[in-house]
């Protein structure tokens, strides 16, 4: 993208700036659109395929259907079925119903999901987690989630519908009704008889398939993007162990655009690629990401794939084109010995050199497991002093003023990061 000579001053230093090739603005959406692509961050941390919580929220949403549901009651399940796995990663400790419930509380989803979603490893006979709930104590939105994940473990990893049919055909049904119950085992078992159903099933677009059966979230608006990002960006906080990240980073970013005269769109897209950086790290094992000591090559290689994993996680959302894009650059350099793909200076685009100093700068601020936290003066010198190669210098060069800018916004939203070393979990 062409960046324009315009020239803006900042305290000495005549800066040329924007980037104002086309306008880039937030783009409506509703809550649904959002949360269906996100679920596939939870299919990584579950070392799943992603897709499998769209799957899962589509089958359960049919056997709602069978039921005779209402339209309230199916909406619920779709996110019961998108978040029935929220809370297993390994990176978050904690029940992982309990964890469900949170994240399901950070999406604002209401209730009766938030419920539902504590109880999705409950069971029909009362054998189940974590309270041992049995019948009809069992909200009906969790049955219909079980249910689907039960079929579900049949039918995934298989590359036909014709074979994953046949897997479910030679499963033991007498499993099924303990676990849901008759009346729900018998709706899905009249789903399955549905040529469409596994048609659907096999689609290559589980996520936007699930989006589309959303209904009754009113029309799309950029307050839902912003929020259902922002919340995201929570969830990927507390996965890699510290809260209040992703908001730092999208705040600085946001400042570092403001700086380089970026419009007030575009610097609200920034923001929103700011909390979404590192949502592929829910793919990198745990193991590596505590290590305390140095990588090995394979160690390294895994690490490095989390750029890749969140553009494949966000390219499919609409009005997600640029955020993809800058989401996959962040760790990319100047001097063309970034990852993934070692772009060169003139192949990254100014917002993902903004995003990668905004993203390094926190991280040096941040303790980890083989180094303490560095001090505001201590990450600013190793900017600098990796400036031109590894950082862009002009973004390097407005860091203090887009530090001061930025503090305020911070100690608005709880995120002022006054001693690195010391972030404690609370899922309060």
């Amino acid at each position: 993208m062409d960046r324009e000579p315009v020239i803006q001053t900042i305290g000495a230093l005549a800066i040329a700036t924007p980037y104002r090739s086309r306008e880039l603005r937030v783009r409506p959406a509703r809550r649904i659109d959002l949360v269906a692509h996100f679920s596939g961050a939870f299919d990584l941390s579950e070392r799943q395929e992603v897709g499998h919580a769209a799957r899962v929220a589509y089958l359960a949403h049919r056997v709602a259907e069978e039921l005779g549901m209402g339209a309230e009651e199916r909406a619920s399940v779709l996110y019961v079925g998108l978040l029935h796995a929220a809370g297993t990663s390994p990176a978050i400790d904690g029940a992982p119903v309990e964890l469900n419930a949170w994240v399901a509380e950070r999406f604002g989803v209401g209730e009766a999901v938030r419920e539902a979603v504590s109880a999705v490893l409950e069971r029909w006979d009362g054998r189940g987690e974590p309270l041992g709930r049995a019948g009809t104590d069992i909200p009906l939105e969790a049955l219909c989630v079980s249910a689907a994940h039960w079929a579900s473990e049949y039918s995934d990893h298989v590359d036909h519908p014709l074979r994953a049919r046949a897997n479910l055909q030679r499963a033991n049904g007498a499993e099924l009704v303990p676990l849901v119950g008759p009346q729900v085992a018998e709706a899905l078992y009249e789903v399955l008889r549905d040529d469409d159903t596994w048609l659907a099933l096999f689609s290559d677009d589980a996520a936007g398939m699930v989006a589309r059966l959303g209904v009754g979230e009113g029309k799309p608006s950029r307050r839902r993007v912003e929020e259902a990002v922002a919340a995201m960006g929570a969830v990927i906080d507390y996965s890699v162990r510290e809260p209040g990240r992703a908001m730092r980073v999208s705040a600085l970013a946001r400042a570092m655009a403001g700086q380089l005269g970026f419009s007030e769109g575009a610097r609200d897209v920034i923001g929103l690629a700011g909390h979404l950086l590192d949502i592929g790290q829910l793919g990198v094992p745990r193991r590596v990401l505590d290590k305390p000591s140095i990588l090995t090559v394979e160690e390294m290689e895994l690490m490095r794939r989390h750029p890749g994993l969140g553009a494949r996680l966000l390219q499919h959302i609409s009005g997600f084109d640029e955020i993809t894009e800058w989401v996959e650059q962040h760790h990319e350099r100047p001097d063309g010995r970034g990852y993934p793909e070692m772009l060169g200076e003139d192949e990254m685009g100014l917002p993902a050199r903004i995003l990668a100093v905004a993203d390094a700068y926190w991280a040096l601020r941040a303790h980890r497991p083989y180094r303490p936290a560095h001090t505001d003066e201590e990450a600013q010198a190793i900017l600098r002093a990796g400036a031109e190669r590894q950082f862009d210098l002009e973004v390097v060069t407005i860091l203090p003023d887009a530090l001061g800018a930025a503090a305020d916004v911070l100690a608005e939203n709880g995120a002022l990061l006054e001693d690195p070393g010391e972030l404690v979990l609370d899922l309060a």
